[in-house]
């Protein structure tokens, strides 16, 4: 009788990127130009992926979809020899003698340095008609990416206290009619604060809504508790970001109370060997952030290895 073979160890990666949005498909990129060793293990559910379209994508004048950068990204890291396997890892452990070790249910990933691209995620409204108002670009997350295209146009801002309150204060700065849908919070806020939004002509509308409704080719329709129904072009939801920092910060990482991850110059998280590239890591969440954020911690490992 045969005796059962014991569990296979996986072979050392010199890097295993986790996450295969912008971040970890530019990583995975430059550590195939550097002829690396390495692994992309994405869930698949990429943020850039669900963008209408952005226009502020160096290279792309005319906009790009997000779906459809993410595929190009795609192409360009397998050119060059990227590897890519589509799991969720659940668990991230040091080793004891060398680098790292990766679970996603019985898979196991060994790597020498890990890069966690692993993103984040908005806080969406419980609101009907939330999706196809999103698709059809009349609900927007993002104004530092595409504020440019609202100048002039009726904003809701939907968001409480004062990170809805500022978020206000940003779009109105393109010129809009801009009003805060401040959900019962604007007594959180203190009175300089407020005069701020008189001063920039923002509207405040303290009830709480009911319904999103997209209306094509109009706009948004935003039907409120008290029974007022306000019509916009767009709709910003600002309710926050939830940042997927838990692989690093079960380790000890340190990250911000938004669960951004504090990282060195070289991207280097406090765990050593263990970095972070894109909106998991402490800087502007942008697409152009995290490609460099990618460069350069794929740079930093390459120079680490032998």
């Amino acid at each position: 009788m045969t005796k059962p073979s014991a569990a296979r160890t996986p072979s050392l990666l010199d890097c295993l990127v986790v996450g295969g949005g912008a971040a970890g498909l530019v990583a995975a990129m430059y550590l195939g130009r550097y002829r690396r060793n390495a692994l992309v293990v994405d869930a698949g559910a990429s943020r850039l992926a669900k963008i209408p379209r952005s226009r502020n994508v160096p290279g792309f004048p005319q906009g790009i979809a997000g779906s459809e950068l993410h595929a190009k990204l795609k192409e360009q890291a397998l050119q060059f020899g990227a590897r890519l396997e589509q799991a969720c890892v659940d668990s991230l452990q040091v080793l004891d003698g060398e680098g790292f070790e990766a679970c996603a249910g019985e898979r196991r990933w060994r790597a020498r340095f890990v890069l966690l691209a692993t993103g984040a995620c908005d806080i969406e409204p419980e609101l009907e008609g939330l999706a196809s108002a999103l698709q059809a670009g009349q609900v927007r997350y993002c104004p530092v990416c595409d504020g440019y295209e609202t100048q002039g146009r009726r904003v809701a801002v939907l968001g409480r206290g004062e990170h809805g309150l500022r978020e206000a204060l940003f779009v109105a700065g393109f010129g809009n009619e801009v009003t805060w849908l401040a959900l019962q919070s604007q007594d959180e806020v203190a009175a300089p604060h407020l005069e701020r939004l008189r001063e920039r002509g923002v509207r405040i509308a303290a009830s709480v809504p009911r319904a999103v409704r997209c209306l094509p080719g109009r706009g948004v329709e935003v039907e409120l508790r008290d029974g007022r129904v306000l019509a916009f072009d767009v709709l910003y939801p600002a309710l926050g970001i939830i940042h997927a920092s838990g692989l690093a910060t079960r380790l000890g990482a340190r990250g911000q109370e938004d669960g951004q991850l504090l990282v060195d110059a070289h991207m280097q998280t406090t765990v050593s060997g263990l970095y972070a590239a894109g909106d998991v890591a402490v800087d502007l969440n942008q697409v152009s952030v995290a490609a460099a954020h990618a460069a350069i911690a794929a740079t930093a490992i390459h120079n680490r290895l032998p």
